[in-house]
Order: C-alpha cells, then structure tokens, then sequence
C-alpha cells in the first residue's frame, strides 16, 4: 500500500515535470522573441553617421534611454552609453544624449524645432521597491535649459512658450497624463506655422 502511494506521487512529480519542460526550455526562445534588431542610426562623437542596426528589448523599455546595442554594416556589434554618442535612431523614433542631473541619458524626441519636447525615463525607487517611469522636458530653440514638465499644466506651459501664437496649444487634448502625440502635433504645428 506505501509503495503504491509512493509511486503515485512519484508519477505526479513526473506528470509536472514533463508539462514544465518544455515551457522551461522554451524561455531562451521567448527571450531571443523580446529583443530584435532594427535598421537604424547612430550620430558618433564626431557627427558622423552610421547606419546599421539597433538591438531593441520590448520587455526593458527603459534601456533605450541608457545605453544602446549597435551592429554595423560588418555585423560588429558594440554597446554604446550616451557619453560616447550624440544622437540615435530607428524607425520615426530618435533620441539625442542630453544631461539631466549631471548624466548624461539618451532623451526620446517627441517634437523638434523651434520649440522642443523630449521624453526621458527615470528610476524611482521607494522602499526599496524599483520602478520606472517618463519625465518630460520643454525648450526653446536658444535656450540653453530645459524645463520640466508638469502633466497637468503642460497646455499651459506650451502657451506661454508660444506666446504671441498661444492658440495652438488650445488643440493639445491630454490632461493628468501627458498625450505624447498631442503634443507633438500641437508643437509641430506650432513650429511650422507661417511666420
């Protein structure tokens, strides 16, 4: 009777074993399925530009912002931090290194001209508990310091700096969160507006 008990059991663990295998070794494929490579661009120390492609990690979002994986047009793959790059890119999506705190950190470009706005994505960690999340910047063209953005007041912030053609930013629609393609399109129309 213990015997068979214990066979039971054994059969059970076994059972188990057999349906997490292969979901275990599948996970390096899921991993390899996260992070793809895509043409891009990087804009060297020099100003030089490179084509190749840029590693791209679905599931960290926010390593676009720190660091960046490039393989040229030979296949060499290198990382790159934002001391060592002026600028990137892929897709309609660029980034520009920037300082912020004395880093320097690669800045999501979300409108550009006369008037810009960049997305950078910040670390908090409370109680010891970590966790992401987007600040974003205003400048002028000219000028040599951004200003912060506060979600709630960002059609504000936009009048003000377009001022004299303040009714564009009467069309941003976000509100406590910050509409990055209102925004955009607010700023764009703004910068191109007939002067």
């Amino acid at each position: 009777m213990i015997t068979k008990n214990k066979r039971i059991l054994h059969m059970k663990k076994l059972k188990k074993q057999v349906l997490i295998l292969p979901f275990l070794l599948s996970m390096p494929f899921l991993n390899k399925a996260q992070q793809q490579f895509v043409p891009g661009y990087i804009v060297t120390e020099k100003s030089d530009t490179l084509k190749g492609d840029i590693k791209l990690n679905s599931k960290k979002e926010q390593d676009l912002y720190n660091k960046i994986i490039f393989k040229d047009t030979q296949g060499i793959q290198k990382t790159y931090k934002p001391n060592k790059v002026k600028a990137y890119g892929f897709d309609k999506t660029h980034f520009e290194t920037k300082e912020f705190g004395g880093e320097k950190f690669f800045f999501k470009v979300i409108a550009q001209g006369e008037i810009s706005m960049y997305k950078l994505i910040v670390e908090e960690v409370r109680m010891n508990a970590s966790s992401f999340s987007p600040e974003y910047f205003l400048i002028r063209e000219g000028d040599k310091k951004m200003t912060d953005v506060k979600p709630a007041k960002l059609k504000k912030q936009l009048q003000e700096m377009m001022s004299g053609a303040a009714s564009y930013a009467s069309d941003y629609e976000g509100d406590k969160n910050i509409d990055e393609v209102s925004a955009a399109n607010v700023i764009t129309k703004y910068n191109n507006r007939p002067k």
